[in-house]
């Protein structure tokens, strides 16, 4: 091997110095970039971890707003419901209100009515009197007295009355 320029002296020179660059490396490079590469792992999976656990508290915070808000919204329909029967009682309460009015002015209206025929029933039957006072003077000339006027014409007007 000496002919080809190898001596056995530098191939055992040669592999004492690769094994201990071998050992070198493993105690001051391989050693610490496990390390390295282990404490990266774990900060990558504590980040996965962390992840995980902020997409399920994300997840169950968001849950917890749906139900809150399906509540508030349930709240308010009740609301709008309460609000809409109340302006409907409301609404029937011055229907009621106003018609009760109406009829009161109706019979306020026919009573004033039936007052104000009665009043001119009432004043027919004094002129009538008057004037068959006045034509029973000038028929008989003033033979009856005031009295028996009066008597003639009332029993005149009750027959008129009896007649209706």
């Amino acid at each position: 091997m000496e002919a080809l320029g190898i001596s056995p002296f530098g191939i055992v020179a040669y592999i004492v110095n690769f094994i201990i660059l071998v050992v070198l490396l493993q105690m001051f490079l391989y050693k610490p970039v496990t390390q390295m590469l282990a404490q990266r792992q774990q900060r990558i999976a504590d980040g996965l971890s962390a992840a995980d656990r902020a997409a399920r508290e994300a997840a169950l915070q968001r849950a917890e707003f749906e139900k809150e808000l399906a509540k508030a919204r349930e709240a308010s329909q009740a609301e709008a419901r309460k609000a809409a029967e109340a302006t409907e009682k409301m609404r029937q309460d011055i229907i009621a209100a106003a018609q009760k009015e109406a009829e009161e002015i109706k019979a306020r209206a026919r009573a004033e009515a039936e007052q104000e025929k009665q009043q001119v029933a009432t004043d027919l039957q004094k002129e009538a009197a008057s004037l068959a006072m006045q034509i029973t003077r000038k028929v008989v000339g003033g033979a009856i007295d005031e009295n028996a006027q009066r008597t003639l014409v009332n029993q005149f007007l009750a027959n008129l009355g009896d007649g209706k």
